[in-house]
């Protein structure tokens, strides 16, 4: 009985599970800084394209889950550096058969030296055929950081504030089992 309840577990953990696999066709950068009332502020495109590596668990029919990308810069070594992205998603029905409108909310982790996560948030759209487990995704995310600036602020001697986000287009396919 106990072997039959743990197959059970397992295969209910995996079903509505989707593995992701995209390119981010567009990276921009923006960042501001305010430094004794004044404000600077740059946005810098990446040349080149970024990879993104991600899982979902689905819950509730297929409508609300929970996943986790990492996105990562090819052939750009200037390019932003690597995060990992954790999020909670809704699916839901746009009037098409076979379309979902996809809503992300959740956190940038920043792997860099000096870069802590913060709120990050998206939205797209998913195109599956009912029967195949395969499906395309376009999704445009802004991923917030929180550059750490507590060296500078030593440093200077006041009180300096900064925000920077990423903003990301991305086309994702899907494998559904």
């Amino acid at each position: 009985m106990k072997k039959i309840s743990l197959l059970i577990a397992i295969v209910s953990s995996v079903a509505f599970s989707q593995l992701r696999v995209g390119v981010d066709l567009s990276r921009e950068m923006d960042m501001e800084i305010k430094l004794m009332g004044l404000e600077m502020s740059e946005t810098d495109k990446a040349e080149g394209m970024g990879l993104t590596i991600g899982y979902e668990k689905m819950l509730l029919l297929g409508m609300i889950g929970a996943g986790a990308e990492y996105n990562l810069s090819m052939g750009d070594e200037d390019g932003p550096d690597p995060f990992a992205f954790a999020y909670g998603v809704v699916k839901v029905p746009v009037g098409f058969p076979m379309v979902r409108g996809i809503v992300r909310v959740g956190t940038t982790l920043g792997h860099s030296e000096g870069v802590k996560g913060a709120g990050s948030y998206g939205f797209g759209l998913r195109v599956k055929p009912p029967i195949q487990p395969f499906g395309l995704e376009a999704h445009y995310t802004i991923h917030n950081i929180d550059p750490n600036v507590e060296d500078l602020d030593d440093m200077m001697g006041m009180d300096v504030s900064t925000s920077a986000s990423m903003k990301y287009f991305n086309i994702t396919m899907t494998y559904s089992f």
